[in-house]
């Protein structure tokens, strides 16, 4: 795959983009000793991390997630979990995605790395409809290109991935529900010197913005991405 992000053709894809893989309860482990929060951050997901189950995590829950989340040989769960502390809205959410997004920011990444980093603002977007740290964290991302990190993967290379993150950063602004939000997302759509690429996502992220302003995020994930569909 070599987009760090989803297109935004349609409003659809715009909502694919944060989910990094669906529900499968088949597919959970089934250890009665493992917490549920490793048990969340280890499910095979196609549709996106469950919202309700991850809004309902405890302290010790979230606790255990930034644990594991700070553990390299952990990294193929990292992306389930970034997105799960921010769809958790604890005050300690911020501080460890933000870490993460931080540590190891330059230089070569390798295909797990790319696949965690690449989850860092959606799970940003979530936490950002509780806490104002993330909300500024994603309007400086999706309107400063200098914080963008120097980081290449295979044939991507740094500038392709300043712009994939910038990407990233306005789905999260669309997932923030949060009218500064939509103001950004209007500034960037307006400004003559966005890029015709780039304003087709705005305007895809401000479709999934009024929905998820007018239906909350669970009501506008299950709707479209749930075990009906």
């Amino acid at each position: 795959m070599n987009r760090l992000f989803c297109d935004s053709r349609t409003l659809s894809v715009a909502i694919a983009a944060l989910c990094l893989f669906a529900s499968d309860p088949a597919a959970e482990p089934r250890d009665p000793e493992a917490s549920r929060a490793d048990r969340l951050a280890s499910a095979i997901y196609f549709e996106g991390v469950p919202f309700e189950e991850a809004r309902d995590l405890s302290d010790r829950d979230v606790a255990r997630l930034i644990e594991l989340l700070e553990d390299p040989a952990e990294i193929r769960k990292h992306p389930n979990i970034l997105v799960a502390l921010g769809m958790s809205g604890s005050p300690a959410a911020f501080d460890a995605i933000a870490d993460y997004a931080l540590n190891g920011s330059s230089g070569e990444l390798d295909r797990l790395e790319f696949r965690a980093r690449r989850s860092i603002t959606y799970g940003m977007g979530h936490l950002a409809r509780v806490d104002g740290r993330a909300l500024t964290w994603l309007i400086q991302a999706a309107t400063d290109a200098s914080v963008a990190p120097r980081q290449s993967f295979r044939q991507i290379d740094s500038e392709r991935i300043a712009r994939m993150i910038r990407r990233g950063a306005i789905t999260g602004l669309a997932l923030s529900a949060q009218p500064a939000a939509a103001r950004v997302l209007d500034e960037i759509i307006v400004n003559p010197g966005t890029e015709p690429g780039m304003v087709e996502h705005g305007n895809e992220a401000l479709l999934l913005h009024g929905r998820m302003s007018r239906e909350g995020p669970a009501s506008v994930l299950r709707n479209e991405f749930g075990p009906d569909r």
